[in-house]
């Protein structure tokens, strides 16, 4: 009888285990499923020529974007979307923005990271293959414009890899605009799906390491922003954003002494929200936070 029940006994603890091992792979293929969007709309919907790019990063993964010119530039702009968005994100107003860089005297070059819009890939890496992705682009528009430095800004995941690409030794980044950045994907995920048992999301993480190598402690801005140096950065974060606190910008930014660093709490505005929402003020503050990083060295060309 007690042989019988130790069988029963070993047989469900086999189960058990199998059933939060298959629940945690689950897990770990929902943290890492790539939320592919459709590219909505280009440059010209807004009067501007542009030309289609296509550029590899170190991986050998092409990435597709397009390239706006403006007469006499100062800069290049690289725009950084967010984890779920594409270049041309209508929800937070990309596409208005590239055509207000242009109108500035700044080239634009915009493309889709791996596994989002036009770029190929089937997995979010949660940052870590991404961050390739930025410093390919930052390479792209220096030889597009060597003779340009190039400006980083960022949304949402997109705010964290420029910080990120910023503290790479070695990259031209003159200046950096990181709008609701992410201050730990390991702490973002967790809120997202707090409903699920802290031991099974720690074995989701383990899971999708090794199984989708997508390491979700690839990223630390709050280490790279104080390795940036002299590096300029304005930080954006909407004070009502629902999906990454403010309270995560602001750790980034009081992770850095640096007198250059400057901090902006959109009032009323949601997660990347403050351009839409206040896009006179938005471009305002930026725009005088540019003009310190990058001075005009030439009267600015308006474009489109």
């Amino acid at each position: 009888m007690f042989m019988t029940m130790l069988a029963w006994v070993s047989v469900l603890l086999v189960i058990a285990v199998l059933a939060h091992g298959a629940a945690a792979l689950y897990l770990a293929n929902e943290l890492t499923r790539s939320p592919r969007r459709r590219v909505r709309g280009t440059p010209a919907d807004r009067g501007l020529r542009y030309e289609e790019v296509r550029f590899h990063t170190a991986d050998r993964v092409p990435l597709s974007g397009w390239f706006i010119e403006s007469p006499g530039a100062r800069a290049t702009v690289a725009v950084v979307h967010d984890g779920g968005g594409t270049r041309a994100d209508e929800t937070q107003g990309l596409l208005q923005l590239q055509h207000e860089y242009v109108r500035r005297g700044f080239h634009v070059l915009a493309f889709d990271l791996r596994g989002r819009g036009e770029s190929p890939g089937n997995r979010d890496r949660l940052g870590g293959s991404e961050l390739v992705d930025v410093i390919a682009a930052i390479t792209c528009a220096t030889r597009r414009a060597p003779e340009l430095p190039v400006l980083l800004h960022g949304f949402g995941l997109g705010a964290t890899l420029a910080v990120e690409a910023a503290a790479v030794a070695g990259n031209p980044v003159a200046a950096v605009i990181a709008d609701s950045p992410i201050a730990s994907m390991r702490e973002q995920k967790r809120w997202q799906h707090h409903r699920v048992p802290g031991y099974l999301f720690a074995l989701a993480c383990v899971l999708a390491r090794r199984v989708f190598s997508a390491d979700i402690d690839a990223l630390d801005p709050i280490a790279a922003v104080a390795d940036a140096g002299d590096v300029p950065i304005y930080f954006v974060c909407g004070e009502l954003d629902e999906h990454i606190s403010p309270r995560q910008t602001l750790n980034i930014a009081a992770a850095s002494l640096s007198s250059q660093h400057e901090v902006w709490v959109a009032p009323e505005a949601g997660h990347c929200g403050a351009y839409l929402l206040h896009p006179e003020e938005y471009l305002q503050k930026v725009t005088a936070f540019v003009d310190l990083a990058v001075p005009a060295r030439l009267p600015i060309a308006f474009a489109g």
